[in-house]
């Protein structure tokens, strides 16, 4: 008993001790202890963020590069202000974790690569957002914020009609929750998350068992890198989120039109705000991994028949970077352009989207 009663002492003694110094160190400092996994917060609105003005490192697998955000919580290059010079106007990204810039350094991130100096160039994108996030961050940025844009890229993700789907919806608040979840439980829930955000941000043993509980990367992804003889790759990705456009098991399924259907509802949101705050919006369209590996063509994916037919109706411009990530006779469009193992962009994905947006920009001046 003695000795059960003096380890609760210590233990708590150390978590006011690991508290104290926590709350003495410099935001500045602070921010730049442990790795993006502990500014990764929950949020009321957006039901998840990123933390504002940290400089830590992020892993995939083994592979470790820096992210920066600035004061509104968007990414940014190693060596940029966390201050928006308010005196360039703006042009913005929005996405998922294509846009956030999951598995690569952010000098090789699509951004880093756009050929305009008199512009603020800012992502908004984040791991797991989708259409509903998109309208209602958008809409925050320019109502709470104050920031105004020119324009705004939206990339409509495959993996995002799953997510509309299957996985978030609004509470009675207008919020983004979880689907299963009733409002009283997200009620609960978030009064519970804000001791852990704040945990997750100031406290050192929270951090270190934060940092070794979970693996950087899915079971699949490891048993895949982990192969050393020749790899079927698509055995390893997700068919349901990055193939739901063609595999014939998939693409009639009844989740399929509801997620199409509410990603079009906050299309035509993001639509209203862009007459109402007078930008222009452009849908970014790229083929997943997955078509890559299959070589499966516009007309054959349901994904860009709907993004192709919103855009048409609604005189949006639509870029089509997929007969840059599928060239045909090439048997390596998928490694050549994608991390192994992996859904998303290397570098030369990510040039290839910066090639497109480069090209449309020098069309319209």
């Amino acid at each position: 008993m003695k000795f059960f009663k003096n380890f609760i002492i210590i233990t708590l003694l150390v978590l006011i001790f690991d508290l104290f110094i926590n709350i003495i160190l410099p935001e500045k400092l602070k921010k730049k202890i442990g790795t993006s996994r502990n500014y990764s917060l929950k949020s009321d609105k957006f039901h998840h963020s990123i933390a504002a003005n940290i400089n830590v490192y992020e892993f995939w697998g083994k592979k470790k590069y820096k992210v920066k955000t600035n004061e509104l919580s968007m990414r940014i290059g190693e060596n940029d202000n966390f201050f928006i010079d308010r005196s360039k106007k703006n042009i913005g990204f929005i996405g998922d974790s294509f846009v956030y810039g999951s598995g690569i350094d952010y000098r090789d991130h699509f951004i880093s690569q756009i050929k305009k100096s008199n512009y603020n160039f800012l992502n908004l994108g984040y791991v797991s957002y989708s259409p509903s996030i998109y309208y209602k961050l958008i809409k925050n940025i320019i109502e709470e914020k104050k920031i105004s844009f020119e324009k705004i890229f939206i990339f409509v993700d495959h993996s995002d009609i799953q997510d509309e789907a299957q996985f978030y919806r609004e509470d009675k608040k207008g919020n983004i929750v979880r689907k299963w979840l009733d409002d009283n439980q997200v009620e609960t829930k978030n009064r519970k998350y804000k001791i852990k955000n704040y945990l997750k941000q100031n406290s050192f043993i929270f951090k270190f068992y934060e940092n070794i509980s979970a693996p950087t990367i899915s079971n699949n992804t490891q048993k895949c890198i982990q192969k050393t003889n020749v790899i079927n790759y698509k055995n390893y990705l997700d068919s349901k989120r990055f193939g739901y456009s063609y595999y014939d098991k998939i693409v009639d399924q009844k989740w399929v039109e509801e997620g199409i259907n509410k990603s079009l509802d906050y299309l035509n949101k993001i639509k209203s705000l862009s007459k109402k705050y007078k930008f222009e919006i452009i849908i970014v369209n790229y083929p997943s991994a997955l078509e890559v590996i299959d070589e499966i063509n516009s007309e054959n994916s349901k994904h860009f028949k709907f993004l192709n037919e919103w855009s048409l109706n609604n005189k949006v411009v639509l870029i089509d970077t997929r007969d840059d990530f599928i060239i045909e006779n090439k048997p390596n469009n998928y490694l050549n352009n994608f991390i192994p193992c992996d859904v998303h962009w290397n570098k030369n994905g990510h040039l290839i989207i910066s090639k497109n947006i480069n090209h449309y920009m020098n069309e319209k001046n």
